[in-house]
């Protein structure tokens, strides 16, 4: 399964990225509400598939 995370660019130019990761239709589904609270638009991204994996 493919993961995907939220990101965006405050205003003030600070990128941010959602803390957990989605898959592709939870992405699509969260994506609005993130936008409304940030005021920015936000683009959904791949995520490695290793990324945040502990060692």
């Amino acid at each position: 399964m493919q993961s995907y995370r939220l990101t965006w660019t405050t205003p003030d130019g600070e990128p941010k990225v959602s803390a957990v990761s989605f898959s592709a239709t939870a992405a699509e589904r969260y994506r609005p509400s993130y936008a409304a609270r940030a005021g920015v638009p936000v683009e959904i991204v791949l995520v490695d598939p290793h990324e945040g994996l502990r060692r």
